[in-house]
């Protein structure tokens, strides 16, 4: 009777054993999915933060000092101009050097950056490796791994200085009265 009792062990452990394995890597696999996709997270996070403190003031993106220097002889409208390419080239390869260290299971594929005067996006594309065949299709539909994000910039004094200008230019045009009075007629009609 005690062969039987073996047996019966050896066929559960069969049948429980693939069970508990799959459970095993599937949560080692998730983690490490998990971890990449909230450092991917932290890095593109990072980059925000100091890219609202370079497109305000020249600033170094890599330490997060600013140019203070600078500051003073920026004009009125240095950011109507629109952000200059190499500014988003230099966040672009930020990016890339501090992704290309620390992920455990993901390979970047796409850094998208892009700005305007309001805000800066970043997109962030990867693929998700897994070296045991078939295991990539058991556990994950899509292997990609992709963290989008965006912050608007705010600028008050720049905000302010903009309003000033306008403000002034606008009490100096002649018969602005006028044409705001022709401005509301045209909104009454039917």
């Amino acid at each position: 009777m005690s062969g039987k009792v073996y047996a019966k062990f050896t066929i559960e452990a069969v049948l429980v054993m693939p069970i508990v394995l799959f459970t095993i890597v599937f949560v080692i696999y998730l983690s490490f999915y998990l971890y990449d996709y909230c450092r991917i997270q932290a890095i593109t996070d990072l980059l925000l933060h100091r890219a609202a403190l370079n497109l305000k003031h020249e600033a170094d993106i890599a330490e997060g000092d600013i140019f203070y220097d600078e500051i003073g002889r920026q004009g009125v409208f240095y950011q109507a101009f629109g952000i200059s390419e190499s500014k988003l080239n230099h966040m672009e390869s930020f990016l890339a050097d501090k992704l290309s260290k620390g992920l455990l299971a993901t390979e970047v594929t796409d850094i998208n950056v892009s700005a305007n005067m309001l805000k800066v996006s970043v997109c962030v594309e990867g693929k998700f490796l897994i070296p045991i065949k078939g295991v990539a299709e058991m556990l994950f539909k899509e292997r990609t791994v992709k963290v989008e994000a965006e912050r608007e910039l705010h600028n008050p004094a720049n905000t302010v200085r903009m309003s000033e200008v306008v403000l002034d230019l606008g009490s100096k045009i002649k018969d602005l009265s006028e044409i705001k009075e022709n401005l509301e007629s045209l909104r009454r009609l039917p």
